[in-house]
């Protein structure tokens, strides 16, 4: 998707033996498409579930841990940008530290994540609309998103590496404004921002009904650039292997889903009154926790793929391996996939969500067969969506700029 496609411009994933792996530490690294796959499938299954499901399923006892899962869709979103991001910025460093053609798509592309964010959450597409809203009003259109602040965070990171120029400068930055986001979250949520404008207010806390506002959830994104380091480092001069990153980021996961759930049982609790679900430190150390484990886990599964699968048909002809290709093109095509099924689902301003017809009205099958059917117009969507891009980009482009332009117009114009 657009937020993660600074690394889906990058070669295909080519599966080698241990000796060219080894030696190819820039290849696309198929773990990370597996995990964003996985946030997609989260994605897409829970905001279904949530939707059509009836009472009686939401009253089984199962249904609970559903959301408890489903809960660390955002996690895995936001932190997969951030990684993402790293690899790609801190592996081509010169083109981001000097204005030039790279950094400006940089920035078009966090501005347009940032427009997208707004737009879907307006009800016309007009500018005098929105200025004519009431306080209530406002606060619907201008909540913050994950979107929205996968668009500001980035463009934030891409800020400082122009302003820093050296990669310590920079990765000191980023570690220090990940703590003060984290830390800081119980205070914020809790101060009193009336006197702030709405839209700014959005950023910051929730009391303007944002779902993800940058503190503390761009924690999650700047974790992930500090890991696309680590990772970078290791996939350079670390020995292929377990040990290369499977094992490192699975224990390093389970020491901070350890540390973080003896704190929050701990007598130190320096913070004031807050919501321990949304704002605890401590819960987001075990919500991090989780997410880098789970990487981990994928690269486990990376590497016994690499052992299990027929490697002749792997190393001459990886695109063959037509499930795995299916896998990476989900993967990199995540924001066409979050704004097409929100679209589909909750409607636009000119047409109707599938919400609208199945609200909390479908039993368990009913419910799956939904989701199934989503699953298969997104696996559409994004094949279609990246063939495009890969074979005729300069069309893609230009389409893609008209349609932009259209809006914009519209919105000012109306």
């Amino acid at each position: 998707g657009g937020q993660e496609r600074a690394a889906a411009v990058s070669e295909p994933i080519s599966l080698r033996d241990a000796s060219t792996r080894a030696a190819s530490p820039t290849r696309r690294w198929l773990a990370l498409d597996l995990f964003r796959f996985v946030a997609v499938v989260l994605m897409v299954q829970g905001h279904v579930f949530y939707e059509v499901v009836d009472e009686t399923v939401r009253a089984a006892r199962w249904y609970g841990y559903h959301g408890y899962v489903h809960g660390f869709t955002a996690p895995i979103f936001l932190f997969s940008s951030g990684i993402a991001f790293g690899i790609t910025t801190l592996g081509k460093w010169e083109q981001h530290t000097a204005l030039g053609k790279v950094v400006f798509k940089r920035f078009e592309r966090y501005a347009i994540l940032v427009g997208i964010g707004y737009a879907m959450h307006m009800s016309q597409l007009s500018l005098s609309w929105v200025l004519g809203l009431d306080d209530e009003g406002l606060m619907r259109v201008t909540r913050v998103d994950a979107l929205q602040n996968i668009g500001m965070t980035l463009a934030l990171c891409e800020a400082l590496a122009l302003a820093s120029r050296r990669k310590p400068i920079f990765l000191g930055v980023i570690a220090v404004s990940l703590l003060v986001a984290v830390a800081i979250a119980p205070w914020v949520w809790a101060a009193d921002l009336s006197a702030w404008p709405i839209p700014i207010t959005a950023w910051f806390n929730a009391s303007t009904h944002s779902i993800f506002p940058l503190v503390p959830w761009s924690g999650f994104v700047l974790s992930g650039v500090l890991v696309a380091r680590f990772v970078q480092y290791r996939r350079k001069n670390a020995p292929d292997g377990w040990m290369q990153l499977a094992i490192p980021l699975v224990a390093f996961g389970a020491f901070l889903i350890v540390a973080g759930d003896r704190l929050a049982h701990a007598d130190f609790d320096p913070f004031p009154e807050h919501n321990f679900w949304k704002t605890s430190p401590w819960f987001f150390c075990i919500r991090l926790g989780v997410v880098i484990g789970l990487l981990g886990g994928l690269c486990v599964l990376d590497r016994w793929l690499e052992r299990r699968a027929d490697r002749r048909l792997l190393r001459d002809a990886p695109q063959k391996n037509h499930a795995l290709r299916f896998v990476q093109v989900v993967g990199q095509q995540t924001l066409v996939v979050y704004v097409a099924h929100l679209m589909i689902l909750y409607g636009t301003g000119i047409t109707p969500g599938v919400n609208g017809s199945f609200h909390r009205e479908l039993g368990l099958g009913g419910a799956i067969l939904m989701v199934s059917l989503f699953f298969v117009a997104m696996g559409l969507l994004a094949w279609v969506w990246n063939w495009t891009k890969v074979n005729h980009l300069r069309t893609f482009d230009r389409v893609r700029y008209a349609i932009t332009a259209i809006l914009v117009a519209v919105i000012l114009l109306t």
